[in-house]
């Protein structure tokens, strides 16, 4: 298990609110989180998320609601102070205790300490509440094939997929890692990937290869990014990816792959000026500055001048 998700729906007798969102983490890490509150006037008016959908379809149909939460007039204050409580509430009880304890509940499969979590983070605002919540763990081979059946549905992705210059390569997915990922767009060829070999839809293994990216297209008009990477031993791979999508990276390997290409990259650097001097120097035709005879006849005549000078005023001193 890599990550956790927590997603809860709750009520107060006292406020007659409803409260209801999702936080997602690692262990010993801040989790991330969103969350809404509707009043008891307004709960008719939306239709509340479902805690039983996975996490991606929960997380999705919260971030909505939230968007038109604020959009309400008579809940957007409401939902300003709630948002500002819950943030309060988690550094109250740090952040990152909270995350690793969600971490270990969710782990040993204990709904009771989840739910005593969400509780005390609520107590302030809501005293006691009636709260349902539906966990789940994750590993980033499960994150990654999540997100690679989404991506199956954007338009005209397959387009690409099945181009000639690709059509006999693996079909892969970078592992994503959401939280400390590496962002994708931010590689360049040459760099290391760990991808999963999504080729084979009925199969169960999940199988992280060590991957190399060899090429990197920015698909017109989108968001998306054409990859493609030597998955080794002759093997090559392609897919489709958001190009802020976050993956998980070996963070030597890449600081390597970067130093590497920074030094052919200076190798490569042409010093203009210093080749010029260099083939100037070689040519036998150089030009040289000559004098003229002209000049050469006014310089012998300045110095014969001079010289006369020197000798008339000698005479002359020597008369005194």
């Amino acid at each position: 298990m890599d990550f956790y998700c927590v997603k809860f729906m709750a009520s107060s007798a006292l406020t007659g609110e409803t409260y209801t969102g999702y936080l997602f983490g690692k262990k010993k890490q801040e989790p991330t989180y969103n969350v809404a509150v509707i009043s008891r006037a307004k709960i008719k008016d939306y239709v509340l998320p479902d805690i039983k959908n996975g996490y991606t379809a929960f997380k999705s149909d919260i971030d909505i609601m939230v968007y038109k939460l604020y959009q309400d007039d008579k809940l957007l204050s409401l939902n300003k102070q709630f948002s500002a409580f819950f943030y309060t509430s988690m550094k109250k009880f740090n952040s990152e205790i909270i995350g690793t304890k969600l971490y270990l509940a969710v782990q040993e499969g204990d709904p009771y300490v989840v739910k005593a979590i969400i509780k005390e983070l609520l107590f302030d605002w809501a005293d006691e509440t009636e709260i349902r919540i539906v966990a789940e763990k994750f590993d980033f081979e499960d994150l990654t094939w999540m997100a690679s059946a989404i991506k199956k549905g954007e338009e005209g992705i397959s387009d690409y997929l099945n181009r000639d210059d690709v059509k006999s390569f693996h079909e892969v997915f970078p592992v994503i890692d959401p939280l400390d990922g590496y962002p994708v767009i931010k590689l360049d060829v040459g760099d290391p990937i760990y991808t999963l070999n999504i080729q084979d839809k009925g199969s169960t293994e999940k199988l992280t290869l060590e991957s190399k990216i060899i090429s990197k297209e920015l698909i017109p008009n989108t968001e998306y990014l054409l990859l493609k990477v030597d998955l080794g031993n002759g093997a090559m791979g392609k897919t489709v990816v958001n190009k802020n999508l976050k993956v998980m990276i070996d963070k030597v390997k890449l600081e390597q792959s970067i130093k590497e290409r920074q030094i052919i990259f200076k190798d490569e650097t042409p010093n203009v000026i210093m080749d010029f001097a260099n083939e100037t120097m070689n040519k036998k035709d150089i030009y040289t500055p000559r004098l003229k005879s002209f000049d050469l006849v006014l310089v012998m005549g300045f110095s014969a001048i001079g010289i006369l000078l020197i000798v008339l005023v000698a005479i002359w001193l020597g008369a005194f």
